[in-house]
């Protein structure tokens, strides 16, 4: 039986590889070394994550196992570990256990590896189409050093087919090369299949005809599979981001109709609700909490509809990144300066009388909360009403809100903000002792 050209041309070495050169580049650094680490390859289908993982156990002289996580169990992850440890003691020779669409183990399964990983019984060389951020849990993730592929360029995709075309001595039109590049999205994997059945259709040369016929089912194929994975996820948060329902719907659909996990597209929605809605509607992060777990109670078909229902709401709710700002900002304080201690009062032990400040001593006064768009004038007007409050006074934000002209929510928020500051001491009452 004849092997798919795919699968006889593999590369059996990095220089063979087209594309992926940060990763080649970090790859060879380990095999000069002698030694690779565990490994975790991710990216979308047809990047060269397993042809990876074969390369550096043939390179390193390794003995090479394959497990499927899809069948797998815990007893034949057990019982290749026996053997590696084996043929470590008895030969000097180590073992490379290679576990396609490793997201796919439970977290009793993960939870194996992790013994097995970290004493070297065997090296684990993974591969996901999914983000291991979300797929593996964390525990799995230290142990592993995580190596992202790309989708393969056009120019890549052609250089491959190309050579192939030309060592199966096949008379390929050029038009017909340029459009299996192009239509391929970066899986050479893909490219390589359509070129093969296209030679397979007729006596005559591959034309691109013949290419769009076999494109036409090997590239829905490619969609189920997870093809365009990553460019989906991009777009359809964009469109939640810019507040296009429309395009958010059509990219949720075509997410499902793909036969991606709708977990993953929750995922995606909750993420956007927190980071681009935020506070502006925080009923935005409930709904897609909601979403997620419908997700999770009722499966596909029906999740379809309250995923509908929550990234409607999410695309049309106003947008604000004051959170992620405030902690990129929090962030950036603690990388730029050393440990602040903590106030002394906010330790154990009794709390002293008098005005108070909540950060420590030198960062009072940093902002590290923007205020949200249109409140900088009611931060304005309820800071100048409560600078006259020199004694402890009682401070009813309903009525400061009808005196000043601003909502009640604002008003709280700018009360909060200049406690916060330390500009606003509490202490049951209030009294305003500016520090800024």
């Amino acid at each position: 039986m004849t092997r798919p050209l795919a699968e006889r041309y593999r590369p059996k070495s990095l220089d063979e590889m087209v594309g992926q050169k940060q990763a080649i580049r970090l790859l060879q650094g380990f095999l000069s070394r002698g030694n690779v680490p565990n490994l975790v390859f991710y990216g979308p289908p047809g990047c060269g994550k397993t042809t990876m993982g074969r390369i550096l156990a043939r390179s390193c002289h390794m003995s090479s196992h394959t497990l499927n996580a899809t069948s797998a169990s815990v007893k034949d992850i057990r019982e290749l570990a026996e053997r590696a440890a084996a043929d470590l003691a008895m030969f000097q020779k180590r073992t490379m256990v290679h576990i396609d669409e490793i997201h796919r183990l439970n977290r009793t399964q993960q939870d194996v590896l992790l013994p097995f990983t970290e004493e070297g019984v065997f090296v684990l060389a993974g591969s996901t189409t999914e983000n291991p951020y979300y797929a593996l849990n964390r525990a799995l993730r230290s142990r592993v050093q995580l190596i992202e592929l790309m989708a393969l360029s056009e120019a890549d995709i052609m250089t491959a087919v190309s050579d192939i075309a030309q060592r199966e001595q096949l008379n390929v039109l050029p038009e017909a090369l340029t459009l299996i590049a192009r239509r391929a999205s970066g899986d050479v994997r893909l490219a390589i299949g359509t070129l093969e059945a296209a030679a397979l259709m007729g006596e005559g040369p591959v034309d691109a005809e013949g290419v769009q016929l076999c494109l036409s089912h090997a590239s829905l194929a490619g969609d189920r599979a997870g093809n365009q994975h990553y460019d989906l996820a991009s777009a359809y948060q964009k469109s939640l981001r810019g507040s296009d329902a429309d395009a958010a719907i059509y990219y949720l659909a075509r997410f499902l109709a793909s036969g991606e996990d709708p977990r993953f597209v929750a995922r995606r929605l909750l993420v956007t609700a927190s980071e681009d809605v935020g506070n502006k509607d925080p009923q935005a992060f409930l709904l897609a909490t909601a979403a997620l777990r419908a997700v999770e109670v009722l499966g596909m078909p029906e999740c379809r509809i309250p995923l509908s229902q929550a990234t409607i709401y999410v695309a049309r709710a106003p947008k604000s990144q004051q959170a992620i700002h405030a902690m990129s900002r929090a962030e950036s304080v603690l990388a730029d300066r050393p440990v602040d201690p903590i106030p002394s009062w906010m330790a154990s032990g009794p709390t002293p009388e008098g005005p108070r400040t909540y950060l420590p001593e030198k960062l009072v006064g940093t902002r590290l909360v923007e205020p949200e768009d249109g409140s900088e004038a009611c931060l304005e007007a309820v800071r100048s009403y409560c600078r006259d409050l020199k004694d402890w006074m009682e401070l009813d934000t309903h009525s400061l809100a009808q005196e000043i002209g601003f909502p009640i929510h604002e008003v709280r928020n700018a009360v909060n903000h200049w406690v916060a500051c330390g500009d606003l001491a509490f202490r049951r009452q209030f009294r305003w002792s500016e520090k800024t």
